[in-house]
């Protein structure tokens, strides 16, 4: 029978210590193993990435096609709008116009006969100083006044008077000048009313005359003369 010797225990470890299994990890994998998983997760990731970054293009993409028709709606109905207003205005514009000419129209209608009675003093003054100028005679002082209501009612052709004064070379002058104004159609009745020598060299004189209606015309009326004669 053969004798085993046996180690002495080191009296520094404990059994426990003695009986535990030693932990040992090795990689034992082959490297194309590890590069082919490698590139296998970033081809994973990539693709990830792709498809994330085409589903966010196509998200924008398809808001901003509902934004463009949105867009669309709002211009189509503002046009639509705009073309409204725009044919009111111009509905608006004519009516107002139609309303301007016809209301002018109707204006000077009521001008017309309103200003009927009317007297162009400028044209009858100027009559009555061509007659003069026609006659050699110097006019001084022209005056007058249309007569009242209750004066014209009784006789409708005398529309008022008027009052002349100047002075003449002679008293055949006076005489050829009050011929000259009975011929208007203005004025009617020429009375002189004194005739006086002022100088060796000529007469002071002065006349009345009646106003016929046919002086009276307005600024509205068409058939206001201009002539006297």
């Amino acid at each position: 029978m053969s004798t085993t010797a046996l180690m002495p225990v080191d009296p520094s470890v404990s059994p426990q210590q003695a009986a535990r299994v030693l932990s040992i990890r090795a990689d034992l994998l082959p490297q194309e193993i590890r590069d082919g998983r490698r590139s296998r997760r970033v081809r994973t990731l990539i693709v990830i990435l792709v498809l994330l970054v085409v589903a966010a293009l196509g998200a924008w993409y398809w808001q901003a096609g509902q934004d463009k028709v949105a867009a669309d709606e709002e211009y189509e109905q503002m046009f639509q709008t705009l073309t409204t207003t725009k044919a009111a205005q111009r509905t608006d514009e004519l009516k107002a116009l139609v309303e301007y000419q016809d209301g002018g129209e109707s204006l000077t209608k009521e001008l017309s006969a309103l200003q009927a009675k009317d007297l162009s003093w400028t044209n009858l003054v100027n009559l009555i100083r061509d007659e003069a100028v026609d006659e050699k005679v110097i006019l001084t002082e022209i005056s007058g006044g249309l007569a009242t209501e209750d004066a014209t009612a009784t006789d409708t052709s005398e529309a008022g008077t008027l009052a002349v004064s100047g002075w003449a070379e002679n008293k055949k002058v006076v005489a050829d000048y009050v011929n000259e104004l009975g011929t208007l159609q203005h004025v009617t009745n020429p009375f002189v009313t004194n005739v006086t020598r002022d100088d060796p060299a000529g007469y002071t004189f002065s006349l009345t005359l009646t106003i016929t209606d046919k002086a009276l015309c307005g600024r509205f009326t068409s058939d206001c003369p201009s002539g006297g004669k």
